[in-house]
C-alpha cells in the first residue's frame, strides 16, 4: 500500500458492492488460470509485496513473470488453488482511490482430494478507477503464521 496518509471515509453501500464484485471477478480469474486477464486488474506499475518474499513485485511484468512461475508449480504438483475472500473493509480517500483490507483464504485442491487450507492472509490494497474500471496500485499481503 502507498504511504498516503489522507483521511479515508467508509464506502456508501454501492461503492462496497462495486469493490466486492471487483474481487470476486479478480479471484475467478486467477483461480481459472486467466493471467493475462487477471494482471489487467492492476494498474501498469502496481506494486506487490508480503512479509515471506522480501522483494516486491512492481509493474505488470513482473508480477505476471512471478504468477506464471507459481501456477507452473502448482500444475507440476496437480493442484489448483481457490482464493476466499471476506470480511472486506472499504475506505474512500477521494473519487478514484479506495483502500480496501480483507481476510483471504487460499485452499489448495487436488483432484479426488478433500480441499486444504493453503495460507490464511491479511491483505491491504489501494485500487484506484482508471478509465472508469477499479485497478490495484499496490497490495501488501501478511502471511498469518508468519513474522
Amino acid at each position: 500500500m502507498s504511504q498516503q496518509t489522507a483521511p479515508a471515509a467508509p464506502a456508501t453501500p454501492e461503492l462496497y458492492a462495486e469493490i466486492q464484485d471487483f474481487y470476486a471477478r479478480h479471484m475467478h480469474l486467477i483461480d481459472a488460470g486467466q493471467v493475462d486477464a487477471w494482471v489487467e486488474t492492476f494498474t501498469e506499475d502496481a506494486t506487490i509485496s508480503n512479509n515471506v518474499n522480501p522483494r516486491p513485485a512492481h509493474g505488470r511484468e513482473e508480477i505476471v513473470g512471478v504468477i506464471r512461475r507459481a501456477q507452473q508449480q502448482l500444475d507440476a504438483d496437480g493442484v489448483r488453488h481457490r482464493h476466499w475472500m471476506g470480511m472486506l473493509v472499504v475506505d474512500r480517500v477521494d473519487e478514484r482511490t479506495v483502500r480496501a483490507q480483507s481476510y483471504a483464504m487460499l485452499l489448495a485442491v487436488r483432484l479426488g482430494e478433500a480441499p486444504v487450507l493453503d495460507r490464511s492472509t491479511r491483505c491491504h490494497d489501494e485500487l484506484v478507477r482508471v478509465d472508469g474500471d477499479w485497478q490495484i496500485r499496490s497490495r501488501r499481503v501478511h502471511h498469518d503464521g508468519r513474522p
